[in-house]
């Protein structure tokens, strides 16, 4: 238990530091919005030119960007209730597919004597029919005492990392999987299904895993951009709350701004939509892991911000290339839209996979409660902490 009071008063004892950092944020995002306002002046052969040359620029501008002049696109629309936006949705999404796949996992503990791991995911497919019709369903996997046993040099006891990748893979392999068999079952161009995944495609979470690690994580998401491209089905890597800086860096590379790591895009974005409002498409030219990524994807994945709540912040979306190439993008954007709406706020297709996935408490006390009972039955020694007992007991 920790005591209100004590809180204030370690805060108060860093008053000093917040208000350094505040008047900093306050300063930089100035300086950086001033600079978006001086975009539209500047000959965009020689942004070019300047971006040509940064070592790293951030972010680089499509033909998109050319047209618009603006890193803002209006939405157009606008409704005076929320079933006038709902019927709109549904209009949208009429005959339009939507999958999302998501996991979660139950780590191994000391608790219990023999190592054993879990991962759960499920994905959701809904094809916006008349009569509603859907598909909801999961897989789950066990990892086995030699897969999360510690390695060599490790202290943490357990190798989670293993049970980390096992669900990253298998949700990635959902989506895979859909996005072939949709392809075989024959698609509508008019009406091409759209993939979620809940997570970007420029995987820079990574960088920080060793090189074996590293490796595995970019052959996935290399498989799903190489899935997408040949079935000719959008992916959309979704993310809520992003604290990306590639439109940032690209500012201070190509307008001589001094860096800031406190200026986020979303955060410089947001005074500048509305609801539905969208960036022109940008390809991603981040340093780290995309120098990891085969040629065609180091330079194939492009992003942009789409404004989803009245008050909050633009989600980012990363986008294969081929999608806006084909003229797909506002197609595209159009079912993140209505699935927003749907979702009150988020995807619903996300929104649903995720509640599917989901293991709480209660599921993992039945995970052990079984687990115990095929050990008993097939006669291998187990112990259970009473601490751990004693604490699901409270719960």
């Amino acid at each position: 238990m920790i005591y209100p009071d004590k809180i204030l008063a370690a805060l108060d004892a860093r008053r000093a530091d917040f208000a350094r950092f505040n008047a900093s944020l306050i300063a930089d995002c100035a300086l950086y919005r001033g600079a978006i306002d001086r975009l539209k002046s500047i000959d965009l052969d020689e942004l070019r030119r300047r971006l040509a040359t940064a070592e790293s620029p951030g972010a680089l501008p499509t033909d998109e960007f050319d047209r618009a002049r603006s890193l803002v696109i209006p939405f157009g629309r606008r409704w005076s209730n929320h079933e006038e936006a709902r019927s709109w949705a549904r209009d949208t999404l009429l005959g339009r597919t939507t999958f999302a796949a998501d996991g979660s996992q139950i780590l191994p503990t000391k608790d219990v004597s023999v190592p054993v791991a879990a991962v759960h995911v499920a994905w959701f497919e809904n094809a916006h029919t008349p009569d509603g019709a859907y598909t909801k369903d999961a897989s789950f996997e066990v990892l086995a005492p030699g897969e999360v046993t510690v390695r060599p040099g490790s202290t943490t006891g357990f190798y989670e990392q293993a049970v980390h990748f096992r669900r990253y893979r298998l949700e990635t392999g959902a989506i895979k999987n859909y996005m072939v068999s949709a392809a075989e079952r024959g698609i509508d161009p008019s009406r091409r299904p759209v993939v979620f995944f809940d997570s970007l495609l420029v995987i820079s979470f990574a960088e920080t895993f060793s090189a074996e690690q590293r490796a595995l994580y970019v052959s996935e998401v290399q498989s799903l951009l190489d899935t997408s491209l040949a079935t000719g089905i959008p992916l959309v890597g979704y993310i809520d709350v992003s604290f990306a800086r590639d439109l940032a860096v690209m500012l201070q590379s190509g307008l001589g701004l001094p860096e800031s790591q406190h200026v986020h895009d979303a955060s410089l974005l947001s005074p500048r939509m509305s609801w539905g409002d969208r960036t022109p498409l940008f390809q991603c030219a981040r340093s780290g892991i995309l120098a990891s990524y085969a040629k065609q994807w180091q330079e194939g994945i492009g992003f942009l911000y789409l404004k989803t709540s009245g008050d909050g912040q633009p989600s980012r979306l990363d986008v294969p290339l081929w999608v806006y190439e084909r003229g797909l993008l506002d197609y595209v954007v159009d079912t993140v839209r209505a699935e927003v709406v749907a979702g009150n706020g988020y995807p619903y297709a996300i929104e649903t996979a995720d509640a599917t996935a989901v293991l709480t408490a209660r599921d993992r006390e039945m995970f052990y409660g079984i687990f115990q009972e095929f050990a008993e039955r097939e006669q291998i020694s187990l112990r259970i902490a009473r601490k751990a007992i004693s604490k699901a007991m409270r719960r």
